[in-house]
């Protein structure tokens, strides 16, 4: 019989949604950034652009991110 070395620890996500908690406002807001990490800089291929094209496409992003940032503040402010 073989026997795995593999331990599973759940998340902290996972035993508070087995608790019965729900998330706090903080941690859909990290949430929310950790996956916009992950969409932006992590899938979108930077690296085999050229330099110009690939400066521009960064900009043009954080400008729209900026921008809706904006928007939602105003919003909520104003």
């Amino acid at each position: 019989m073989v026997h795995s070395s593999f331990n599973y620890v759940e998340t902290i996500k996972e035993r508070k949604e087995k608790q019965g908690e729900t998330e706090t406002l903080k941690e859909k807001a990290e949430d929310m950034a950790e996956n916009v990490y992950w969409a932006y800089y992590v899938h979108l291929p930077f690296y085999v652009m050229t330099e110009g094209d690939s400066f521009w496409l960064h900009v043009f992003f954080l400008l729209i991110f900026s921008m809706g940032l904006f928007g939602v503040l105003k919003w909520f402010l104003l």
